[in-house]
């Protein structure tokens, strides 16, 4: 395999996981190389070698197994969920919003950090609980409730009438997509730690961090929407 050179790193690391797989003809139990092999052959760093892992395994391509490694996954017959088919099915429209999303709501959180009051505070702390409490009843529609709360709280807390427009007609959009999502257990893992970070740094009024979580998370939705279509077109 030849070293790596453009980005996405990890991206590229998983098409080259999948190539060697497929080239090499390997069967399901198969071991792969290790992550200091990856890292050598692919001159890239372990993060990457093992984000590109965590997002295979999520696809059902690779296991990963505690102390042993890397392996060629069992094919597992899965029939596609009625949520996933949606995400396929309104994709593009999705990744515009999540465009117009990271261009608006990392500011909209570093400007709350900034301004925001006790009051704004206990709301979001209680959104958040809400969430989570949620999560633990596997309530996919309290979730989207949740979800769609906290972000606008965040909005409506930085002040801006314009961003806070945009996102009431953002939100609209978002209505079938948030109870889709939420209907997929990773989801909802993927999201409460997000959260937890960008509540934390608007309680401590890090402004700064608040901004570079909004952007992680966000990133991370769009991440997780890739995920769950890929895993659909590679039944």
């Amino acid at each position: 395999m030849e070293p790596i050179k453009r980005v996405p790193l990890v991206h590229q690391v998983e098409e080259r996981i999948k190539d060697l797989i497929k080239e090499e003809k390997l069967q399901p139990g198969t071991k792969l190389p290790t992550e200091k092999e990856l890292c050598t052959n692919l001159n890239v760093s372990r993060g990457t070698v093992r984000e590109a892992f965590r997002f295979l395994q999520a696809k059902g391509i690779v296991e990963l197994k505690t102390g042993k490694g890397a392996f060629v996954a069992e094919k597992k017959a899965e029939k596609p969920s009625p949520a996933i088919n949606w995400l396929v099915a309104n994709e593009t429209d999705l990744r515009n919003v999540f465009e117009l999303r990271y261009a608006i709501e990392p500011i909209a959180a570093k400007m709350t950090a900034e301004k925001i009051d006790e009051e704004g505070i206990i709301c979001l702390k209680n959104i958040h609980k809400e969430f989570c409490d949620a999560a633990a009843k596997n309530d996919a529609n309290n979730l989207a409730l949740m979800d769609e709360k906290f972000h606008s709280e965040i909005i409506k807390r930085c002040g801006n009438n314009l961003m806070i427009d945009v996102m009431e007609r953002l939100n609209m959009g978002l209505k079938d997509f948030r109870n889709n999502t939420f209907s997929i257990k990773q989801n909802v893992k993927d999201t409460i730690g997000p959260h937890e970070k960008i509540l934390k740094a608007i309680i401590t009024k890090d402004s700064a961090k608040a901004e570079r979580e909004m952007k992680k998370h966000i990133v991370l939705m769009e991440t997780n929407l890739t995920l769950n279509i890929v895993t659909l077109e590679d039944e």
